[in-house]
Formats: structure tokens, C-alpha cells, sequence
């Protein structure tokens, strides 16, 4: 295998709750992930050395990305594998969105790497592989995974679900970062919030094509929005354009909607005409081969 490619999927939160602060700092969390089919692209080819080209650049230095962390841990985590390659990442997920790009790009460098070493992707090297994606990243277990989960913990407890998603999604990209550390400082968590039953609600939605924002609510929205009021306008702005649900992904700033087809998705969008959009599908793995 001396060169392939492989496409890194974007994700959409519907619904996300922020449990308790640990001890360690991190946050416990619930949430309905959905692989989408807006991808990264990863290309891979066999080298002496280790390489990371990310295009367009993410970070100033190449050693700071997430893609080369990942093939420096798998390196030191299998001594006795084959460690060189040269990875090129050609980025279309907006960074700092809230859509899981880094984290994709990090679990499909792994991925990559078992690769590269002649391992089938099987259950078992998911299995190996999970701990690595755990060190790399809150998200980055889910990207080894279904396209559709229940994740739980600080993201590595995932929970496939086999339901069908049979929406159109369109995003909305305002291009404002959010950074992590700042949502979660804004959160004001003290001690254990009220965990609902993410799974019921979102079967609920499936059910009755509608639900209430509040009953599948993302606890990041109602300071992120008091900081950046331009989010809670294209939220509103999307139920106008009829999205039978909409929300802001993971901490932000992407904005989604639900649409019940790509026409509906379609007319809703020429509303949006001043910022980044894209017309989305569900895939049913995390991971993609052209």
C-alpha cells in the first residue's frame, strides 16, 4: 500500500448536556453525535519520515497539529511498526466551528497508520486504537466509530445507534471561533446537573418530525449567544426558513437545521447568502474511502 486517501467526516450535536466538572478538570457530557458527509480529505503515502501538510495551514507550526500527535503517539505506542509516511490533510470542515475537524482528521490519521502497517480495519483494531483517540482528544473516540452515537463521559463512552436520520441538514458558518476552554469557563457548573434521556427524545423527534429546542437543548447556546448575538439570530432565522429543528453543534459556532428535503434545505439557505453554508447528509460510518 504506497499511497490512498481517505475522507475525514464532520459531526452535528443534537442535543448537549454538560453533566458535572471532574476532578480532572474535564467536563462530563451527553450527546447525540451524527457523522456528516462534509469531510476532509487525507491523502497517505509510505515515507522514511513522519510529514504533516495541512492545506489550508491551522496552526503555525506542522508539530502542533492534531494529525502529527496522532502518528507520533501510534509511532510510540507499536515501537516495532513501520512509523513514516507523509500525510496531507486538504481542509474544507471549518476549524474552530464546532464540527469535530481536528478531531476527525486525528482519528483517521490513526486509522491511517494501522493502515499504512497492513491492518484490516476491524472491530479489534478499533479497539486498539480507542485508547490512543482518548490522549488525543474528548472527540476524537467518536471518529473511530458509528455515525450516529450516544456519547457520554468526557466522549469516550460511545454508544452506537442504529436509527435512521432521514433529514437534510443545513449549516450555517458565521466564522466566528469559539475557543473550548472559554465555553466551558462560561458554563458556571457547580455540582451534578439533571441528565435527561437524550435517546428518547431524539427517537421522539424522529417520531413526531418536531420538538422542542428546550427538550434537546445544547447547554453551551445561552452564553454563547449573550457573547455573540448573531447566533442566536440565524437559530431563529431557521425556524423562519422552516427547519422542523435547529441548534448550534458542540460549542460553536456552527449553526444547524433540519430539513424534511433538499429543496426545503435549498430555499432555505438562499436566506443565508452572507455567510458559509452547506447542504449535509448523515453517513453511516465516521471514516470514508473515496
Amino acid at each position: 500500500m504506497n499511497a490512498f486517501s481517505l475522507r475525514a467526516c464532520a459531526k452535528i450535536n443534537v442535543g448537549l448536556e454538560v453533566i458535572r466538572k471532574r476532578p480532572d478538570g474535564y467536563h462530563d457530557i451527553q450527546s447525540i453525535f451524527v457523522g456528516i458527509d462534509l469531510h476532509d480529505t487525507l491523502e497517505i503515502e509510505e515515507a522514511d519520515t513522519q510529514e504533516v501538510v495541512c492545506i489550508p495551514p491551522v496552526t503555525d507550526s506542522p508539530n502542533e497539529n492534531l494529525v502529527s500527535k496522532a502518528m507520533k503517539l501510534y509511532a510510540s505506542t507499536f515501537p516495532s511498526e513501520n512509523h513514516g509516511a507523509k500525510i496531507t490533510v486538504r481542509k474544507r470542515i471549518p476549524t474552530g466551528g464546532g464540527l469535530g475537524g481536528g478531531s476527525s482528521d486525528a482519528a483517521t490519521a490513526l486509522l491511517a497508520m494501522a493502515m499504512i502497517n497492513g491492518h484490516t480495519l476491524s472491530p479489534l483494531i478499533i479497539q486498539l486504537l480507542t485508547p490512543l483517540a482518548e490522549k488525543l482528544g474528548s472527540d476524537v473516540p467518536f471518529f473511530l466509530h458509528a455515525g450516529i452515537s450516544l456519547v457520554e463521559g468526557r466522549g469516550e463512552h460511545i454508544t452506537p445507534l442504529h436509527i435512521s436520520f432521514p433529514w437534510t441538514i443545513l449549516l450555517i458558518c458565521p466564522g466566528i471561533h469559539i475557543d473550548t476552554a472559554m465555553a466551558y469557563s462560561t458554563l458556571g457548573i457547580r455540582g451534578e446537573q439533571v441528565k435527561d434521556n437524550l435517546v428518547d427524545k431524539f427517537v421522539q423527534l424522529l417520531d413526531n418530525n418536531s420538538l422542542n429546542g428546550e427538550d434537546l437543548r445544547n447547554d453551551f447556546e445561552p452564553r454563547i449567544f449573550e457573547l455573540n448575538p448573531i447566533l442566536a439570530n440565524v437559530k431563529a432565522r431557521l425556524h423562519d426558513q422552516g427547519a422542523i429543528f435547529s441548534s448550534m453543534s458542540g460549542r460553536g459556532s456552527t449553526m444547524f437545521g433540519l430539513f424534511t428535503s433538499v429543496d426545503n434545505a435549498e430555499k432555505a439557505r438562499s436566506a443565508f447568502a452572507e455567510m458559509d453554508t452547506y447542504i449535509c447528509h448523515p453517513v453511516n460510518a465516521s471514516f470514508m474511502t473515496p
